[in-house]
């Protein structure tokens, strides 16, 4: 290893603030699919189960919409131009707000239709704020650490949804425990999105250990900071935003795909109880965090380009493992989970290099509106694909939830794959513009 490689304490803190503001940032998003079944029940009651299910998903859709606007503001008005850092805490005191808000919220029993309307309107100010952080949690760890480390890093940055489904997965375990049955819908829930408040650990990890982003810190002094990266964004680089997005709403797809509607399929396909669904979405989270970040060490030998053809090609491999898994009960609970967490770990090892791929398409003076921006809209995109599986159910019958996904994976695969072959590659991007810097030329 090249002395200019080795990792010092300070880019172990920017590490860390990529890792755990983008985890914590995640829980909630992740706290709602964990209970769709019971806010269906809850706020959006039916007699159709599948039609309350696809309501509860636009409801988690709404969030995702209002990501690229929290993203642009953010970027563009506070981490290119006051810092990474400054994005990230604003982002998470929102953040805390509205997980809390959301844990009181009133049922449809209580208040009806307002019930939903603020649902919805606390899930779109949630996703303002997470759109908000991303502008810094994902580059500053990207963007400051030596070349040689880039590729994992953003791998572990792109994991960070599988620790937040992992913690998100252990506390619905314990909700599930200390709320059987019928309490569950009383108070289990409100626990479930109450453990929001854990941001509150990182706001402070955040606000008197991590020191500003170097990449960003340097080209301020240097006067490379710019007016307005929004305007900067949709000129001179919407090619290379066309690009990244659709690349990005692939691997979203891909993620939604799964994850996101693995706790629907684990209840109304396979049968398992609260409590089993919370244990197998615990070892699949263990995948999620797995596989992105080998597949981001992966791309810093191979490219980032090569790296998501891959993942492009396992994904299509992969895809008749949902009928077999649709074949499964609760009798066969270790197989179950087997399954589910041989999905988790092969569907997002490819997606690893994404993070990286961003902070490399895009330079300094643009990187926190740019990243945030292009990642978040093709999240809100790929986001929507649990509504529509739903509503096709309602339409066609739950029984064929198993085949429809193995579809739609297929599908999935076959895009990225295109557009992995149509990108370009990035890889060295960030330590050439360093050493331009460096030498004066820009």
């Amino acid at each position: 290893m090249k002395p200019d490689d080795k990792l010092t304490s300070k880019h172990a803190k920017w590490i860390l603030a990529t890792f755990l503001a983008w985890t914590f940032d995640l829980y909630d998003l992740f706290s709602i699919l964990l209970v769709t079944p019971y806010i269906a029940e809850l706020f959006f009651p039916s007699k159709v189960v599948f039609l309350a299910i696809a309501a509860t998903y636009a409801t988690f859709l709404t969030s995702f919409l209002m990501r690229p606007v929290g993203a642009l503001y953010f970027g563009n008005s506070i981490s290119d131009k006051l810092g990474r850092k400054r994005a990230i805490l604003y982002g998470i005191i929102g953040l805390v707000i509205t997980a809390s808000l959301q844990g009181a919220l009133p049922t449809y029993a209580v208040v009806g239709i307002f019930a939903p309307i603020l649902i919805i309107l606390v899930r779109l100010a949630e996703g303002f704020f997470v759109g908000g952080v991303t502008a810094g949690s994902h580059t500053i760890g990207p963007e400051s650490v030596p070349e040689r480390h880039r590729g994992w890093v953003g791998g572990i940055g792109f994991s960070a949804a599988g620790a937040a489904y992992l913690i998100a997965s252990a506390w619905f375990y314990m909700t599930a425990l200390l709320f059987p049955g019928s309490s569950y819908l009383v108070w289990g829930w409100r626990v479930m999105f109450f453990g929001g408040l854990l941001p509150l650990a990182v706001l402070g990890f955040v606000s008197y250990l991590v020191p500003e982003s170097d990449a960003w810190q340097k080209a301020k002094d240097r006067g490379k900071t710019i007016k307005s990266p929004v305007r900067e964004l949709f000129s001179k680089f919407r090619r290379t935003f066309g690009i990244a997005l659709v690349l990005t709403v692939g691997w979203a797809l891909m993620y939604y795909l799964t994850q996101g509607l693995f706790p629907t399929f684990l209840s109304e396909i396979n049968g398992l109880t609260k409590a089993e669904i919370g244990i197998t979405m615990i070892i699949a989270s263990i995948g999620m965090i797995i596989g992105p970040t080998l597949g981001g060490e992966i791309s810093q030998h191979i490219g980032r380009k090569l790296m998501s053809i891959i993942g492009a090609v396992i994904i299509i491999a992969i895809s008749p493992l949902y009928l077999y898994l649709g074949s499964l009960t609760t009798s066969s609970l270790n197989n179950v989970i087997l399954v589910t967490f041989l999905i988790s770990l092969l569907s997002d090892f490819g997606g690893g290099m994404l993070m990286t791929y961003l902070n490399e398409a895009y330079p300094t003076s643009i990187r926190g509106t740019g990243v945030a921006f292009t990642w978040n809209t093709g999240f809100a995109i790929g986001g929507a694909s649990p509504t529509i599986i739903s509503l096709v159910l309602a339409s066609i019958g739950a029984s064929k939830f198993p085949s429809v996904m193995f579809y739609a994976l297929v599908i999935v695969g076959v895009i990225l794959l295109i557009s992995s072959i149509i990108t370009n590659d990035t890889k060295g991007n960030i330590l050439k513009e360093i050493e331009s810097v460096e030498k004066g030329a820009i």
